[in-house]
């Protein structure tokens, strides 16, 4: 689809259940196609494991589970709203910093915590992350 001067929106197929990285090229005519290899990834989000951890940030990394993850793209992650650098990218793992919680050491409960393997599309995890003041 024609959007203006510099951009085309073009459908993505379905039926990736994994990530992959896949060369896209442009043709206006249906024979002659462009020559920039440009380099589409389909990403999938598995898992984040833990879910809780320490209130006072004490914890080690959260980890994003997957394939398709790309340092170039722009990862970010998300907890309690506070948006951050990963510490870590692979091909198959993200990994996040366990910050501490906003409300304090004591604190004990849920907040958001979200992931984008592109910059721009987010992932919520359902449950969010729980955190516990330390015994």
């Amino acid at each position: 689809m024609y959007l203006n001067s510099t951009t085309l929106m073009c459908p993505s197929p379905g039926g990736w259940g994994q990530g992959i990285a896949v060369k896209v090229q442009v043709t206006f005519n249906g024979i002659n196609f462009d020559n920039n290899n440009f380099t589409f990834t389909f990403y999938s989000i598995t898992r984040a494991f833990p879910q809780s951890g320490p209130a006072d940030g004490s914890g080690n990394d959260i980890i994003i589970e997957g394939f398709g993850f790309r340092n170039d793209t722009n990862p970010k992650c998300k907890l309690d709203n506070f948006t951050s650098e990963p510490t870590y990218v692979s091909w198959k793992q993200i990994r996040c910093r366990m910050a501490p919680a906003k409300q304090g050491s004591e604190f004990f409960g849920n907040v958001d915590f979200a992931v984008t393997p592109n910059g721009n599309d987010w992932f919520s995890f359902s449950n969010g992350f729980q955190y516990y003041p330390q015994p």
